[in-house]
């Protein structure tokens, strides 16, 4: 099954390179923000089946935004990406509703595998401990 996502990246460049790589993976970008009030609007607007968020934002964090759009929408899918490698920020995703959280530079394997599960399941089925800490 395509996903529709809704990407929400700040870096220009690594947004296309997400959005490549959706594509690549028989996967749909639907929407793009750069903050809380775009995610949520996109959202809202789109309905995607999944959010990706990036951890480091210049106007909220990517935890303020998965938080909002939790508390929104709660069954809103997010994975976060992170070059964040530290085990208390993946705990916190996790905890705050994230599905995943992946790391940067991102492993094709690890997202293709992350997408699967949540095309097939709606979720990341594996959990978390089947994922090595962010790297």
């Amino acid at each position: 099954m395509a996903l529709r996502i809704l990407v929400v990246e700040d870096n220009l460049i690594t947004r296309e390179m997400l959005k490549d790589i959706f594509d690549i993976l028989g996967h749909q970008v639907v929407a793009e923000a750069d903050d809380m009030s775009g995610t949520l609007s996109a959202y809202q607007q789109h309905k995607p089946d999944l959010v990706t968020v990036d951890l480091s934002l210049p106007k909220e964090d990517g935890l303020a935004i998965l938080r909002a759009l939790r508390q929104a929408h709660a069954d809103a899918k997010v994975v976060v990406i992170s070059g964040n490698s530290q085990q208390r920020i993946r705990d916190e995703a996790l905890q705050a509703g994230a599905l995943d959280l992946l790391g940067k530079p991102i492993e094709l394997d690890v997202l293709k595998r992350c997408l699967e599960a949540v095309a097939a399941h709606g979720n990341n089925p594996s959990g978390p401990e089947d994922h090595p800490p962010v790297r």
